[in-house]
């Protein structure tokens, strides 16, 4: 019988390096795979011509913020990432108001189709009234502080000149104090040396991963990722989630007074670049989780307002005015408005505002 001859052994770097390519290259290969399937499946269910996959993109100052013309399962960006399927008219339209809101994801409304949310309401409202091109541009991001809402308005209002600027703020404060404490940034200290409006780069829509990845964004929206817990407040990519603290702690004197400094710089460019501010207090369920607390700022923050003759109106209204369940008004959280409750408040802030300035 023949004897099999055997070829020359591979040398040992071949060997690794072939071991390699097949631990690491044949995963990347299957990761890369299913992000595009990924992006297929949403561009195919979703896509919207003349725009790109993903509402977030980097930015230096804010660590993350709208990009324009973007899309995803269930929102929409315009030219300049507003939260509105159609483009800033420019030049405004003669006899068209613009009105700019301002805020979290209350004003955000990430719980509902980007027409659905409150200040879209609020702009059929208007157009019924003035004129087809009035906009009402939403410019509510998830997790937003006033800070981070302040800095992103320096840069709209010179350009886009608003008639009016509403104000739906406050919730998040407690959450960017707690988040800039653990980066080592102490708000009492920045008080004491005469700055506010501080605001932290590193909310969840900063990581790249999460801008990026179609697998890491289905981890986090299925609950699978770890979320980030800070006293009584989860943080997470849907903005505050009521967490019952085992305590009441009652409102943050610090965190209270960076708010307050800070909504009056924010009334200030208002006026200065010759809108009317309408201030409107943060509507909630006060007996879930952590509501109590959270709302206390934007309630605090409008005896500022007051004191500078900006209009104020109170969305709590809204919920004593309804007859039925008030849970129909909010999701889960208390204090993200429910499709119902959404154009309860568009009506109550064109009745009781946009009516009054725009006549």
């Amino acid at each position: 019988m023949a004897e099999t001859t055997k070829g020359p052994a591979l040398p040992l770097w071949k060997k690794v390096l072939f071991t390699l390519i097949i631990a690491v290259g044949f995963p990347v290969v299957i990761i890369l795979a299913i992000e595009g399937t990924g992006y297929a499946i949403i561009h195919f269910k979703n896509g919207v011509p003349g725009k790109s996959y993903g509402l977030w993109t980097y930015d230096k100052e804010l660590g993350a913020i709208h990009a324009a013309n973007a899309y995803n399962s269930n929102s929409q960006t315009n030219n300049f990432g507003f939260r509105n399927k159609e483009d800033v008219f420019e030049p405004k339209p003669p006899g068209a108001l613009r009105v700019i809101a301002y805020g979290g994801s209350t004003t955000f409304c990430y719980n509902l189709e980007t027409d659905r949310a409150w200040p879209l309401r609020l702009q059929e409202n208007l157009r019924a009234r003035t004129n087809s091109k009035s906009q009402v541009l939403n410019g509510g991001a998830i997790m937003w502080s006033i800070g981070h809402e302040l800095a992103r308005a320096k840069r709209d209002l010179p350009k886009l000149k608003p008639d009016i600027v509403i104000l739906y703020t406050g919730i998040n404060e407690q959450a960017n104090a707690q988040l800039l404490q653990a980066e080592g940034i102490s708000l009492e200290r920045a008080l004491k040396e005469g700055k506010h409006g501080l605001f932290t780069r590193n909310l969840d829509q900063a990581r790249w991963l999460k801008r990026n990845s179609m697998i890491v964004r289905f981890l986090d929206y299925n609950g699978i990722a770890d979320r980030l817990f800070a006293a009584g407040h989860a943080i997470s990519d849907t903005g505050p989630i009521a967490v019952a603290p085992a305590t009441d702690p009652g409102i943050n004197p610090v965190v209270a007074e960076n708010f307050d400094r800070t909504l009056r710089e924010f009334i200030e460019l208002i006026r200065k670049n010759g809108a009317k501010p309408v201030y409107v207090i943060v509507g909630g369920l006060p007996e879930l989780g952590a509501n109590k607390q959270l709302l206390r700022y934007s309630r605090q923050g409008a005896e500022v307002a007051r004191r500078m003759d900006v209009l104020v109106i109170d969305s709590n209204d809204v919920v004593a005015a309804y007859k039925g369940n008030k849970r129909d008004l909010f999701s889960d959280s208390g204090v993200h408005w429910s499709d119902l409750g959404a154009g309860l408040l568009a009506d109550f802030i064109d009745e009781k505002a946009l009516k009054s300035l725009s006549d």
